[in-house]
């Protein structure tokens, strides 16, 4: 069985306790430049800060006080933080299951491009974005998405490629063998009918959004 990575990112800040709930299951916990913030907010350390850290307030003095952290900097400018630390990733490790939090919010170009950027990932790796307020998860012929206790809520399927072969059951309104893609958007606003609920794809890849509500 392979490794569960979780990756902070410097977007939108997840609460201490969403933070203290990821790090409980994960292998390894990631402070991506600015996400670094997050983790000395709930008093924790991440077991490895990368990036070209442009975004880390006084990073000398980081240094000094966290001797024992494994900092990975890495200046290339031509790809993002998230990259790099998807590359080391890759290189250093058996992760399945990717949880990213700081991906969402502040500034949509990120937001947009933290989507593409995880899209290019090995299919066989499933990967959550997760905030506090939303749930976003890609699905692939190899990572099929099951939600369990969120009869009620609201679901949206964003088809970022083309996919084909795209069954759920559970909603309000099934999808039945579709094909999705740029000029075939559909599964926006739909509901979770069920409280066990299944959406899978025979190739290609999309995200599944859920709002978490208040439950």
């Amino acid at each position: 069985m392979g490794e569960s990575s979780l990756i902070v990112l410097a977007g939108n800040p997840p609460s201490d306790e969403l933070l203290l709930l990821h790090l409980e299951y994960a292998d390894r916990s990631i402070a991506v430049d600015g996400g670094f913030l997050t983790f000395i907010h709930a008093n924790h350390l991440p077991d490895i800060l990368i990036g070209d850290l442009d975004s880390v307030p006084n990073i000398e003095d980081v240094y000094e006080k966290y001797p024992n952290l494994k900092v990975v900097k890495v200046e290339d400018q031509d790809i993002t933080d998230f990259q790099k630390a998807l590359a080391w990733i890759d290189e250093n490790s058996d992760t399945t299951q990717l949880i990213i939090l700081g991906g969402l919010g502040r500034r949509t170009d990120h937001l947009i491009t933290n989507l593409l950027v995880a899209m290019n990932v090995d299919e066989s790796v499933e990967i959550t974005f997760d905030s506090d307020s939303e749930w976003i998860r890609r699905v692939t012929p190899i990572c099929p998405l099951h939600i369990h206790g969120r009869k009620g809520d609201t679901i949206s399927i964003l088809p970022i490629q083309s996919s084909s072969g795209v069954n759920s059951k559970g909603l309000k309104w099934d999808l039945i063998n579709h094909s999705l893609g740029n000029q075939k958007i559909i599964g926006q606003s739909n509901l979770c009918e069920s409280d066990d609920v299944e959406i899978r794809c025979d190739a290609g890849s999309f995200y599944v959004f859920l709002e978490k509500g208040n439950k």
